[in-house]
């Protein structure tokens, strides 16, 4: 492993990263509860000094799907690479989670094709991963950035992607930044075509065809987003599992709390989320918010239906008897919500590639419901509109054998014909249309007004 102190700092980089070729960016921040919970601009709050950042750019391979052949493709490629690359000298990361590999996302429908459900009419690809032979790390406690170059790739290499970055961020310093205007949602149900659309997903739960449906709407811009700075949403909400992918096809910005599936070794780790509720306008009633989700009865037996769930998607990957719960229902607090999770580990089969667990786990059960192929069943008939990447998650396989990826919820999806971003909500026998509507705006109402 190779780093190199780069000359420009980590704040400059984060402001000019959608400036650069196909790049990704993997934001991990630390909601620390506090309604100020965001990056300072100066990159020294202390709230900045416990979020890292990776960033790369340039990829030099790509894999893109449209069909369950494609994926299957995608499958066999990055098993394949993980092969190859074995006798090749790498060094664990040291500093950061990801240095180079394989990352990309899995959308929704992916999930759909891979459960043996019919594809959605597509706009969007199931699927697009890129490989990256580099990477940098931003460290906001010094404001700096490290070059990281694993395979100790020559200048030929290093030397042109240091240059594309630097040419972005000349590009930035040059550039007027006028305050960024708030963006022109439009709700894609109205109060009563939810209410209809709840009322017949609880006819289900009675009938017994489901335990819990994840039922969630759209909320559509008519802007191009696609070429917009991600920096003041995920500066915003500085969310734990947060990330930013511009592709040929599409543009992510994702301020995700929830990890999917994280793969390190032998073991595997996953973190579902149910139970939501607002944060409180006071340190009092934040606090009453807090309590009330902890110790709420509702939001327990929810949790538990997708840690049952959930158990049961890692047995397919996982040494017998090796599954276990290890925290349930904690209370984590976020810029705008407070939630419960759990979370679950498994011992990983030799047998099993990181990309096969990943693979057989989609979609997550959390954004599901259970069971999960009848809830998406379910999902598909009363949405009328595919979800996308939304639901989908976002990660990577790199070349040091780790594995990590988000659920893609609090995420906005942008094309040059507009942009969406999804809500929605787990639904059991005793949840009311009135709290989920509300809940649906508590997790996306500040993203939508967050300007980009």
């Amino acid at each position: 492993m190779i780093h190199k102190k780069l000359p420009f700092s980590a704040l400059e980089a984060l402001l000019s990263g959608h400036l650069l070729d196909n790049p990704i960016l993997m934001f991990s921040g630390k909601s620390r509860g506090s309604h100020q919970s965001n990056v300072s601009q100066n990159a020294q709050s202390s709230n900045s000094e416990e979020s890292t950042a990776v960033l790369t750019c340039l990829p030099d391979k790509s894999l893109t799907a449209s069909n369950k052949q494609d994926l299957q493709q995608i499958r066999k490629a990055i098993r394949e690479h993980s092969a190859s690359n074995r006798n090749r000298p790498h060094s664990s990361p040291v500093t950061a989670p990801f240095c180079s590999g394989w990352a990309g996302y899995l959308s929704y429908e992916a999930g759909r094709v891979l459960q043996g459900l019919p594809a959605s009419q597509l706009t969007t690809p199931l699927a697009e991963f890129f490989h990256y032979p580099l990477s940098i790390y931003l460290d906001f406690a010094e404001n700096s950035c490290n070059l990281q170059n694993p395979h100790n790739l020559p200048d030929t290499v290093t030397i042109p992607f240091i240059n594309h970055i630097q040419a972005a961020i000349q590009k930035l310093r040059k550039t007027d930044n006028p305050s960024s205007p708030q963006q022109q949602w439009q709700g894609g149900w109205s109060k009563e075509q939810y209410q209809q659309a709840f009322g017949a997903t609880r006819n289900y739960l009675v009938a017994g065809d489901c335990y819990q449906v994840n039922l969630a709407m759209p909320f559509h811009c008519q802007a191009d987003l696609t070429n917009h700075n991600p920096a003041s949403l995920l500066q915003t909400f500085n969310a734990p599992f947060s990330a930013y992918l511009k592709t040929p096809a599409q543009t992510l910005f994702s301020v995700s709390p929830e990890r999917f599936i994280r793969i390190d070794g032998d073991r595997i780790e996953t973190k579902p989320i149910k139970g939501t509720i607002a944060r409180g306008e006071t340190a009092e009633a934040d606090e009453h918010n807090r309590q009330w989700l902890a110790n709420s009865p509702k939001n327990r037996a929810e949790n538990l239906m997708i840690v049952d769930l959930l158990r049961n998607d890692l047995s397919r990957s996982a040494e017998p008897f090796s599954v276990k719960v290890t925290k349930l229902f904690d209370i984590e607090s976020h810029a705008n919500v407070h939630h419960m999770v759990s979370t679950i580990v498994a011992t990983r089969r030799p047998d099993q590639h990181a990309v096969d667990v990943i693979f057989d786990a989609l979609p997550g059960g959390s954004i599901t419901g259970a069971p999960k192929r009848r809830a998406m069943e379910v999902i598909d008939e009363l949405e009328h509109e595919s979800r996308g990447a939304y639901c989908g998650v976002l990660g990577y396989f790199d070349d040091a054998g780790h594995a990590d990826f988000n659920i893609l919820i609090r995420t906005i999806a942008a094309t040059t014909n507009g942009a969406v971003c999804w809500g929605g909500g787990g639904i059991v026998m005793d949840s009311t249309w009135e709290d989920e509507w509300q809940e649906i705006h508590s997790k996306v109402g500040r993203i939508l007004n967050t300007p980009l």
